[in-house]
């Protein structure tokens, strides 16, 4: 019971524990999950074990299993092509979307990937386009991308996205079924001196059928190298989706006086009546350019052809003039190749535009030249 007795010295074996000291003082004595999720690859997220042992990239979120759910790109988007390829720029090599789907399937959200795909992986340059190949084809598991985008549940009472519309093979051909469905849209009128004045009005009102429109557009010249897209003041201008779809310039074609630092076509005769000239921008085409010229409708082919001679006048090449509307009783597909066009494409013939617009008995043809 003494004083000495209670402060005699521990023994040797007695450890008591030391207090933390700086910046360890800071830190958690052991981070496993942490220490689990680091890279010591200096490409990797640092949140991601490198791509060869099961992870990498930049969206992971851990250990395969750690997390799933999110959206998907939508497979039945018209925007959507499952055969276009981006460079996956984790390994420099290009892929389909279901191919880096299935691949990263497990190790990254949903989510992730459509981001991943949208954000990261870049287009195949052009030239490399026929010669870069898939090495992940063998042995890739996993569901389709229309299985994928399914949702495996639904909020009772929640209003569902109605579906965009899936091209089929027929869809893209003129006259096909798209086509005919967008005629039935597309109402016509006695306007500016004519019997059939044709107002694409009619297919604005339908979103879906628009974006099918730009999506067969983009698809057809997707395959053509095509480096510009060029519309023509003002109708036109509503195709500039398919310049997004493909990622290329899009190129106004305006009238005279319209826009700075022009150089502008001859004189044409337009399908109304009248003269007039169109103009672009003296930086728009360069030597060597694959341009697609695009109009709402060929009549005479006066517009598209000014166009052709623009394109022309830059040692740029038309690989087609396209249309939505061709009307064929008067030849402006003919003059337009004997201006320089290498073709010329329209994707609904003027037979089947039958639809009558709705006038009223006080109608009048006030339209302008």
């Amino acid at each position: 019971g003494s004083s000495t007795a209670r402060f005699q010295p521990l023994s040797p074996s007695v450890r008591f524990p030391q207090p933390p000291v700086g910046a360890a003082a800071r830190m958690p004595a052991k981070d496993t999950d942490r220490k689990e999720r680091h890279s010591g690859d200096p490409k990797s997220s640092v949140n991601a074990p490198p791509k060869k042992a099961g992870g990498g990239g930049r969206y992971t979120l851990g250990k395969v299993g750690d997390s799933s759910g999110g959206t998907f790109l939508d497979g039945g988007d018209p925007n959507f092509d499952p055969d276009e390829k981006r460079i996956d720029p984790d390994d420099g090599t290009a892929y389909k979307f279901d191919e880096l789907a299935k691949f990263y399937k497990g190790k990254f959200t949903k989510q992730a990937v459509a981001e991943y795909w949208e954000y990261e992986c870049k287009a195949v340059p052009k030239k490399r386009a026929q010669t870069v190949k898939a090495t992940r084809e063998e042995g890739l598991k996993g569901p389709t991308v229309a299985e994928s985008v399914k949702p495996k549940y639904v909020v009772k009472g929640a209003a569902q996205k109605p579906p965009g519309k899936k091209l089929t093979d027929e869809d893209l051909d003129t006259d096909g079924p798209l086509a005919k469905e967008v005629a039935a849209v597309i109402p016509y009128f006695p306007y500016k001196k004519l019997d059939k004045f044709y107002d694409i009005q009619g297919l604005l009102k339908h979103p879906k059928l628009l974006n099918a429109v730009c999506a067969v557009m983009a698809k057809r010249y997707r395959k053509m190298g095509v480096t510009k897209i060029a519309a023509f003041d003002a109708r036109g201008f509503l195709f500039t989706p398919v310049s997004i779809k493909l990622d290329v310039p899009f190129i106004m074609m305006r009238k005279d006086g319209k826009m700075p630092n022009t150089v502008s076509s001859d004189p044409y005769t337009k399908e109304y009546e009248g003269v007039d000239s169109i103009c672009c921008q003296k930086d728009a085409f360069t030597e060597g350019d694959k341009v697609v010229l695009l109009d709402d409708l060929i009549a005479t082919g006066g517009t598209l052809c000014a166009g052709i001679e623009l394109v022309k006048s830059f040692k740029a090449q038309v690989v087609e003039c396209g249309c939505l509307i061709e009307i064929k009783a008067l030849k402006g597909k003919e003059r337009c190749l004997k201006a320089g066009a290498n073709a010329v494409w329209g994707f609904i013939s003027d037979d089947l535009m039958t639809t009558a617009g709705m006038m009223s008995d006080d109608y009048v043809d006030d339209g302008k030249p």
